[in-house]
């Protein structure tokens, strides 16, 4: 079985893909935001096959995060699983990619194919994950865009927007900043520039010598061309057109165009190129793509799936019923009100921030948690004592309404707070101190970030650090936490999206994530 999950925004990437002789299932999250590992686990459960299943994630921090945790969940429930992760994009260069790597692009589409195909011919897991890694690490994706996308709701002010005369070569699938802005060229010439990009070797651009095209002297390729959303179908079929008069020694054996993988209604498009591996492979390959699928929006198929609904039936770890409601003097309920209310507050300065330097996306996506924390406690939802308690309860309204890589990180954070504190047999402070910092130690398990790689941890770990000294007070944290995110303007990006911004040492703004932490640890500060 072949599965998919991630952010919505990209159709008919990739719930279009759905059928026979493709993906099998595919769970959708928000706009830009990955499903959390609850909904992707739920969806293995009901989907899962006896010869194992195959994840299919693009490299993005949240989505690689979010399958993993579920995967790991599926392991301990006897759930047979494989997972490949697809970067194809060539913009954004290895000294920059850094630790994060190439952006999983519109690429992935041809994995999902041949993978698929060769799960509908009975290969066995082993097989069809070799099959997926032959053609991600053979795949080379470059995109171009006359306007980013934006998420819906963002407020018009802070959007980036570019010159009439103006394109970004590189641009991402979420809007992103790409690899150069550059005045309007004929398109002949932009797929020659764009094409050279995609066939570097270590002789023409090191930097980008992502797949081996140096080993033959003709390589047999398959082309795609993808509209990334708002792009006329007249103008992609000229620029494909553009493409195939290019000489530069390839032999296209097949060509898709059409839109595979979209970015909303972003006016651009992006060229895929799969190097096709020689002698038997090629045609092994070749006929994957080509075997028939029934999948509404691959091309050329003859029929469409059959629907099958699918009742939700899964229900959370932990009680069922509603949490007893504590009077609304409560201490721990104000405080929530206060953190919540400060980022509320804070969502036009923090869409700003991430506008300038990420994709825009951070400043909605805390007001719409902590929107839905209000109304888990407006409900009674939430239980205000233990303290464990609610710092689990927390996690779960998080895990359903934050998403994304963020998501992932405060619930994990959460989690392992609740667990070291149901522990604990300190009261008042101590106990906080010690539980913030068991579970500062178990986060920094699963994500590499560190403060100086310009992410929330800047302000996470000064404030985790400062309270836990023995003379460490709230009010000492809180301006820790806020020096640790001032000091983020001038720090270059190492993790997450904002490592492809090719302007943010120049914009010297601070880091979203880390100033909304912030926002949320003064609110905390205002109930003291």
């Amino acid at each position: 079985m072949l599965f998919w999950a991630g952010g919505a925004g990209h159709e008919p990437s990739h719930i279009g893909y759905v059928g026979d002789g493709l993906l099998s299932a595919a769970v959708s999250g928000d706009v830009f935001a990955s499903p959390s590992p609850r909904q992707i686990l739920d969806a293995l459960r009901r989907c899962q096959s006896p010869h194992g299943t195959l994840l299919v994630v693009k490299n993005y921090t949240g989505d690689v995060l979010n399958f993993g945790m579920a995967r790991e969940r599926a392991a301990t429930e006897g759930i047979r699983t494989a997972m490949v992760v697809v970067g194809d994009d060539v913009a954004v260069g290895r000294e920059k990619g850094g630790l994060v790597g190439r952006r999983g692009l519109a690429g992935t589409v041809l994995v999902h194919k041949a993978a698929g195909a060769a799960a509908a011919r009975g290969e066995p897991l082993e097989r069809v994950l070799e099959i997926a890694k032959m053609v991600s690490d053979n795949l080379a994706t470059i995109g171009v865009a006359l306007s980013p996308c934006y998420v819906p709701g963002a407020s018009g002010e802070h959007v980036r927007r570019l010159r009439s005369d103006e394109m970004e070569l590189g641009m991402g699938i979420h809007g992103e900043p790409g690899y150069k802005t550059m005045a309007l060229p004929p398109s002949r010439e932009l797929a020659r520039e764009m094409l050279g990009m995609a066939i570097a070797t270590a002789d023409t651009d090191p930097d980008r010598d992502f797949v081996d095209w140096a080993q033959h002297d003709t390589n047999n390729v398959v082309l795609l061309v993808n509209n990334l959303g708002g792009t006329s179908t007249l103008e992609l079929a000229a620029f494909t057109a553009d493409i195939m008069h290019q000489d530069c020694q390839l032999r296209v054996k097949r060509v898709y165009s059409g839109a595979f993988m979209t970015a909303l209604n972003t006016k651009g498009a992006s060229l895929t190129l799969l190097r096709l591996p020689g002698a038997e492979l090629d045609e092994c390959i070749l006929g994957l793509l080509d075997a028939p699928a029934t999948a509404p929006s691959w091309p050329a198929c003859s029929a469409r799936p059959s629907s099958q609904a699918l009742c939700a039936n899964s229900t959370r770890g932990g009680s069922s019923g509603k949490a007893t409601r504590l009077e609304e003097n409560s201490a721990m309920a104000r405080t929530i009100r206060h953190a919540c209310s400060a980022v509320i507050e804070a969502e036009p300065e923090l869409t700003r921030l991430d506008t300038v330097a990420g994709d825009g996306d951070c400043g909605l996506t805390l007001k719409r948690t902590a929107t839905a924390v209000l109304e888990a406690l407006d409900a009674g939802q939430l239980p205000l004592d233990p303290a464990a308690s609610t710092m689990l309860a927390l996690s779960n309204v998080l895990e359903d309404s934050m998403g994304g890589t963020s998501g992932a990180l405060y619930c994990i954070f959460f989690n392992a707070l609740a667990e070291r504190i149901s522990q604990s047999t300190e009261t008042g402070i101590k106990m906080w101190r010690a539980g913030l910092l068991a579970a500062l130690h178990q986060l920094q398990e699963y994500t590499p970030a560190r403060p100086g790689d310009r992410t929330l941890m800047d302000a996470l770990v000064p404030f985790v650090s400062t309270l836990a000294k023995d003379d460490g007070t709230l009010k000492d944290a809180v301006a820790a936490a806020h020096q640790g995110a001032a000091a983020t303007a001038d720090m270059q990006p190492r993790l997450g999206r904002a490592i492809y911004v090719g302007s943010v040492d120049q914009a010297h703004v601070p880091d979203a994530g880390a100033q909304g932490l912030v926002h949320i640890f003064e609110g905390i500060l205002a109930e003291e």
